[in-house]
């Protein structure tokens, strides 16, 4: 009898853990996150190709008013950003080579993941294979 009321507790804690787990992925969870501090790119792979470096200087800052900073020694660049349905909106202006590297990162991004010092993203369409980390500066 003890063995099946502990199993039952275990059992109910483990989904409740898991459902705050998914909680952290709502819309609103992942907003609070990204607005809280100043976050730089920790990997940017397209197509399998390591890219982080190109973003190496740059500071993003996503306000909650939609707004987004990139900076990088006192040249600013600013865009827009959104959260919805486990999206992550990112628009940097267009993606060409006028406006490298920046452009790479406007998309519509799915989230993997998200906390208090990461936000862990893929492009929202399979066959792009474009994965972007952010990590809190």
């Amino acid at each position: 009898m003890k063995t099946t009321a502990l199993f039952l507790l275990l059992s109910a804690a483990a989904i409740a853990g898991a459902s705050c787990q998914k909680d952290d992925m709502s819309s609103g969870n992942i907003q609070a996150t990204a607005t809280s501090g100043n976050w730089r790119v920790t990997l940017f792979k397209d197509s399998g190709n390591d890219e982080t470096g190109e973003f190496n200087g740059y500071s993003f800052t996503f306000n909650s008013d939609g707004s987004l900073i990139a900076s990088k020694g006192g040249t600013t660049k600013s865009g827009s950003w959104s959260t919805s349905s486990n999206k992550f909106n990112i628009d940097l202006g267009p993606k060409d080579n006028t406006n490298k590297p920046l452009g790479e990162l406007t998309d519509d991004w799915k989230v993997l993941s998200s906390n208090a010092s990461e936000i862990r993203l893929a492009d929202d369409n399979a066959s792009a294979s474009e994965f972007l980390t952010f990590s809190k500066n």
